[in-house]
């Protein structure tokens, strides 16, 4: 069955789900993920998977991040090549320790729109904290050539960074200092946000949110997909609510299905999908397990705390009806 009036509007696809960081706070590190996780998507399901959706049920942005690391699979152009033959915005989300060289050039030949550089850490000393490598100066540098590359070739693609308040109780004062050592130095945006708990995986948070008053993230019914490279049992394609559920065993428990034997039909606006839905319409989150200890549905909307895109939303939670169109029950 074919549902005509739904349209996509991303679809994050994972294409490498190991890293080669080890960042305090994220549940690649700790609790980890399993090997069947952490595995790199084959080129030919990369394609068959897009096939299958585009332009069926729309034109989406391709997100290549997933909670792994893209700029690990050596092809990664490839990816990009496909992503663009379909006439899609490519995006991505990664360290930049790999983003020099011929490595970086490919990627931008091959016409990738956008790239999101993570740095938490406003400088040397904080980064080598937070992210476990002293790569400071050689993050700055490969941002550096890769933004002159970009300017040299006529390159549409933009460069970004995003740094996570590492103390709420110190937020204009991280901002300042981030701006400092990073943005003003290399002239790229940047944005800035608050520490999440990966679907309470990040037990470590030095600032936990109050979660005195829950409401629905608004991702089970946002028009977007979150594709795994792995899955379960050595299983490819897996499909889960969103990027937050990562490590285990949210990763494992959130899953919805396998897009490497179902189709997106069976997945999307099948059984699993839908019981999901109806706990956070009904406000019944203790009934998700991975849902139920995330902070992604505390009350409070205070997220992104700076950018200095002009585009973006200060103080909001991404995910909210303000920022979907929500799946309507016409669709389903």
């Amino acid at each position: 069955m074919v549902y005509k009036n739904f349209k996509l509007q991303r679809i994050v696809m994972e294409v490498f789900g190991g890293c080669n960081y080890t960042c305090q706070m994220c549940p690649q590190t700790n609790p980890g993920r399993g090997k069947s996780f952490t595995r790199k998507m084959p080129l030919t399901e990369f394609k068959d998977i897009l096939d299958k959706i585009v332009p069926k049920y729309g034109k989406p942005i391709i997100n290549l991040e997933g909670s792994g690391e893209p700029t690990m699979a050596n092809d990664l152009h490839k990816y990009v090549d496909i992503v663009k033959s379909l006439a899609l915005k490519c995006f991505m989300y990664c360290n930049a320790a790999r983003l020099n060289g011929n490595f970086m050039r490919r990627v931008i030949d091959s016409g990738i729109d956008f790239i999101r550089i993570s740095m938490i850490g406003y400088n040397r000393e904080v980064y080598k904290k937070w992210m476990n490598v002293d790569n400071f100066e050689l993050i700055l540098s490969n941002i550096k050539e890769t933004k002159n590359y970009i300017n040299k070739t006529n390159s549409k693609c933009v460069l970004s960074t995003y740094h996570l308040v590492t103390d709420n109780k110190k937020i204009d004062y991280e901002v300042e200092e981030y701006k400092k050592n990073i943005i003003n130095k290399i002239n790229v945006n940047g944005y800035i946000w608050k520490m999440h708990n990966w679907s309470g995986n990040y037990e470590n948070n030095l600032n936990p949110r109050s979660m005195k008053i829950k409401r629905s993230c608004g991702r089970p019914f946002a028009p977007e997909l979150t594709v795994r490279a792995g899955g379960e049992l050595g299983r490819t394609g897996s499909i889960v609510p969103c990027c937050q559920t990562l490590g285990f065993p949210n990763e494992i428990k959130s899953i919805l299905g396998h897009l490497d034997n179902q189709s997106f039909e069976e997945v999307y606006f099948g059984e699993k999908y839908e019981k999901l839905r109806k706990a956070h319409r009904e406000g019944n989150f203790d009934s998700i397990e991975y849902c139920k200890d995330c902070d992604f549905l505390d009350g409070d909307p205070e997220v992104l705390v700076w950018s200095d895109d002009k585009n973006a939303r200060i103080d909001h939670m991404l995910g909210t009806e303000e920022d979907f169109i929500l799946i309507d029950k016409k669709y389903i």
